[in-house]
């Protein structure tokens, strides 16, 4: 399955997940979520279980109040097209991902402009 690059994802998603109670390893499930990755492939990319990422995508359900993955993936989408749709500037924002540099800290996407 084709995945959203995640240069383009992780502002919409930073911003998506703002005032939440999310953990840093649930922020980077939900941005795997988004990018398509089914539950072996996110724990192969975080070196956990399956069984770590169902559970963690449960609490994930449970903190955000929705029924599943297609929710979020719907509100990411809807947030993602009004922000585009008011021309807003997108701010990279640190979001914890699977791909962190050498100094442990969390890649950060590049700088992208929504022209309006």
């Amino acid at each position: 399955m084709p995945h959203i690059d995640v240069e383009i994802l992780t502002p919409f998603a930073a911003k998506f997940m703002e005032g939440t109670s999310l953990t840093p390893a649930e922020r980077s499930e939900v941005l795997r979520l988004a990018q398509g990755f089914a539950c072996k492939d996110s724990a192969a990319a975080a070196n956990v279980s399956p069984e770590t990422i169902r559970a963690r995508r449960k609490r994930i359900y449970r903190k955000l109040d929705v029924g599943g993955s297609g929710e979020i993936i719907s509100a990411l989408l809807a947030l993602s097209l009004k922000m585009l749709a008011r021309g807003e500037k997108i701010e990279p924002r640190p979001v914890a991902s699977s791909g962190a540099s050498s100094s442990g800290e969390p890649s950060k996407a590049s700088n992208i402009a929504v022209a309006g």
